[in-house]
């Protein structure tokens, strides 16, 4: 692999200076120099600090998009590497760096056979990932306004599988994750004369239960799905029974019906609840970046690339959906594709993305190197 020294250089010096959502504009920047190097036709700021690379190859052919993300976390880095995070207080602790890293190797290597291969490469960094708003700004700026690809790839580092494996499963990988925010209205009074009021807090109380009752016994178990409360906020003084009280969460669904199940649950847990103590509720449901689906055709090719191309490689097919956002749905709402899995488990290490002390090895950009540059042989050749 002649790219895996560079690749390696390149993840350690994007590990050095992590930038956060919305603000990578050295990173972009440092992209963008890379692509252009290699001979690739570059356009910057797409969506916010977006970079795209285009290479036009030696024949007609398919084009292939793959995509990476660019931004970092805050997170204080505490692993001790000689390349550490040089800005405080944010660190690349999801490994972004790495899939960075990982398509500029690609890139590198199309770019040297370039007149072998045929078709198109559309090499896309996007920015926002952590803040689910990325992908939605370049697709709104116009990404696949001239020519919409016929596939595209986007690759993860991921710490549940072990390093030198790939995770690769058709259907929702990720969940659709909505979050919402309802409000309770009663008559506050004083905490002595409960029965004077209507008691806005006793509402919330019994509306947080009923809600978990609903989800526990009206849902699927079969498909992941999950509601959780993170914000209950109300009152002044503690023995005044407020007026109002606010409630927020999230919740996490694989599939559209149960996503709408969960809207008509929470309706009617918080009516019950505001109901029952005579008051009222409002709520207001956002529904967030939409789950990721891999398609069931694109995992049947890429299989296929696989097998003869990295035999060697473990591929996991079951078991990995998850409830975290991801949106690389939204290209995959437009265009045929996958999210791929690199594992980048290790025995004895933080094996935790977003953690302090988490790092991508070193084997995690080899296996995304080779997988990637067997998916380009594979669809461009």
């Amino acid at each position: 692999m002649p790219d895996l020294q560079y690749m390696r250089e390149t993840y350690e010096r994007l590990h050095q200076y992590p930038e956060l959502s919305e603000h990578e504009f050295w990173t972009a920047d440092f992209v963008a120099g890379e692509l252009t190097r290699l001979g690739f036709t570059v356009r910057t700021n797409l969506g916010g600090t977006g970079v795209v690379g285009v290479l036009e190859l030696g024949g007609s052919g398919r084009i292939l998009a793959l995509r990476c993300d660019m931004d970092a976390l805050p997170v204080q880095e505490d692993t001790g590497v000689s390349y550490a995070s040089k800005n405080p207080g944010v660190m690349h602790a999801c490994g972004h760096d790495s899939h960075m890293a990982t398509l500029l190797g690609t890139c590198a290597h199309v770019a040297r056979h370039k007149q072998r291969l045929n078709g198109t490469l559309v090499a896309i960094f996007q920015h926002a990932e952590e803040i689910v708003t990325g992908a939605k700004a370049m697709l709104d700026q116009g990404l696949f306004a001239e020519r919409k690809p016929d596939r595209l790839v986007g690759i993860h580092n991921w710490p549940s599988l072990p390093v030198g494996s790939l995770g690769l499963q058709a259907g929702p990988i990720t969940a659709f994750a909505d979050r919402f925010k309802v409000t309770f209205f009663g008559q506050g009074g004083h905490g002595a004369l409960p029965h004077q009021t209507r008691d806005s807090i006793a509402m919330a109380t019994a509306g947080v239960q009923n809600a978990f009752a609903l989800a526990q016994r009206r849902v699927n178990a079969s498909f992941p799905q999950t509601l959780s409360f993170g914000v209950i906020q109300g009152g002044t003084s503690f023995n005044v029974i407020p007026s109002q009280v606010v409630v927020e969460g999230t919740v996490r669904t694989v599939r559209l019906e149960d996503q709408e199940t969960m809207i008509a649950n929470l309706n009617q847990a918080f009516g019950a609840a505001a109901h029952l103590h005579g008051g009222d509720y409002s709520l207001e449901y956002r529904k967030g970046v939409p789950a990721v689906v891999n398609s069931t055709k694109v995992v049947e090719e890429l299989t296929e690339i696989f097998a003869a191309k990295m035999p060697e490689t473990p591929i996991v097919s079951q078991g990995l959906a998850s409830l975290i956002g991801e949106d690389v749905a939204y290209y995959l709402q437009e265009v045929p594709g996958v999210l791929l899995l690199i594992g980048s488990g290790q025995e004895g290490a933080v094996n935790d993305l977003h953690h302090p002390r988490f790092l991508v090895p070193g084997e995690t950009l080899a296996t995304g190197y080779k997988a990637l540059t067997s998916i380009v042989e594979g669809y461009l050749s």
